[in-house]
């Protein structure tokens, strides 16, 4: 059969399109909700949107995280199985070296560190843009490998609810807030089975201030924490007051691990009015403080942040004190480098003449006599108001003092051997003892 083409009449093939109302009014939504979100994200040039937190909801998380890691710890340790991993180095406890401290020790790493690390790290995340700051990175292990150390997360809340129920809500920018996390404080006290030592800690980091610690001991399940404008509590919510000075033991507590030349610098400072023990873990000795059986925490080598910020916001709280051995308070700020270099010196009493105390570090840096001598007669006067079993907030020991008194202060000696004396005095004293 035979077929005659024709042409195709384009007339007669256009298509018609028609546009319902519905579908009509759909665009108009879906345009106007794009429109929407480029004003918000674009135009005001914030790129993400301000996300409102209740500081009480970060704080519950935090708690209930590092009770959560701190159970982990203690199944870890009942296995006696520590990390085996190609990439690491071993050292002879069982526990792999992640690196060397700026003393050229060996700091450790354990399976423990990063299984507690990776279940906390999982329920912060709770809050997506929070910023965390932890000792261990992102977990290597699968949550299928961590699930077995998980506990479970209502009986873990159920104890700690009824404290937490009374802290008061607090709304905050969710931008403004930082958690340092510590998923296993004295990691070398844990390889060596001394677990009395061994913390999880977490603490929340609001335009640099440390306004909230917690320190839970896993071995004993006792968890403290502390507020500013709220107190420091147990979980079962008995209140911490500080210990009354005179019943606080006189007693300094030092690294294991990283004492330096800190038991000699207590020696010269106190002489035989305080003792000195030697305990691992920044978490440990912080509870020490608060407790009342030492009176001072003391270390003179570099130290990580997320080591320090949970005691550093417990003992504020507490109206004492966390600071560097230049005599200032220890700051939390995005930018500043997270090791501390300085050391600090850690009191959960009172501390005394904070204004003229950074006067007096002026002055007894200074490189002219006179400002030194300024600065004996301001010590001099901190010391007639307190009497001698009270620590002054001085850079400089009793010792210091009557030298500078018989020496730097003679007026037959001169200026250049004055000099001399002060720099032979700053070598031997001239060590932040604050309180």
């Amino acid at each position: 059969m035979k077929i005659d083409y024709q042409p195709i009449n384009s007339e007669d093939t256009k298509m018609q399109v028609k546009i319902h109302p519905k579908n009509t009014f759909t665009i108009i939504m879906v345009l106007g909700f794009l429109y929407l979100a480029y004003l918000i994200f674009f135009e005001s040039g914030d790129g993400m949107p301000e996300i409102d937190v209740d500081l009480k909801d970060v704080i519950s998380y935090a708690v209930l995280a590092i009770e959560m890691g701190g159970h982990a710890v203690m199944k870890v340790h009942e296995e006696k199985c520590f990390l085996r991993h190609e990439k690491f180095e071993f050292a002879p406890l069982n526990a792999a070296a992640k690196g060397l401290t700026d003393e050229g020790k060996e700091e450790l790493l354990t399976r423990a560190d990063l299984i507690s690390n990776h279940l906390i790290l999982d329920i912060l995340q709770r809050f997506p843009q929070l910023k965390i700051v932890s000792e261990e990175k992102a977990s290597e292990f699968s949550d299928r490998e961590v699930e077995p150390y998980r506990s479970d997360n209502y009986a873990v809340w159920q104890s700690v609810k009824e404290i937490l129920d009374k802290i008061p809500s607090r709304r905050l920018q969710l931008s403004d807030v930082r958690v340092f996390v510590d998923p296993l404080d004295a990691t070398q006290e844990f390889t060596e089975g001394l677990t009395e030592y061994v913390t999880v800690m977490a603490c929340i980091v609001v335009d640099a201030e440390p306004i909230f610690g917690a320190i839970y001991r896993p071995f004993f399940n006792e968890t403290i924490f502390g507020l500013q404008g709220f107190g420091v509590v147990t979980s079962d919510g008995k209140k911490i007051s500080p210990v009354d000075e005179g019943k606080t033991d006189k007693k300094v507590v030092v690294s294991r691990s990283h004492a330096g030349k800190v038991k000699e610098i207590v020696e010269k400072v106190y002489g035989d009015k305080m003792t000195i023990e030697a305990a691992g873990g920044s978490g440990y000795k912080t509870l020490r403080l608060v407790n009342g059986t030492a009176e001072l925490y003391l270390h003179t080598t570099a130290i990580k942040k997320w080591d320090t910020c949970a005691g550093d916001a417990i003992l504020r709280t507490m109206g004492g004190a966390m600071l560097d051995l230049e005599g200032s308070p220890l700051r939390y700020f995005t930018q500043d480098p997270i090791l501390n270099k300085k050391g600090l010196l850690g009191t959960a009493t009172d501390s005394f003449f904070r204004y003229e105390w950074k006067y007096v570090r002026q002055l007894f840096r200074s490189r002219r006599v006179s400002d030194v001598k300024e600065c004996v007669v301001i010590l001099s006067t901190w010391m007639s108001r307190c009497n001698e079993h009270t620590p002054v907030a001085i850079s400089c020991s009793h010792v210091l003092l009557q030298a500078v008194y018989a020496d730097l202060l003679a007026e037959e000696m001169p200026d250049s051997e004055k000099y001399m004396a002060i720099e032979n005095l700053r070598s031997k004293h001239g060590y932040a003892i604050v309180r």
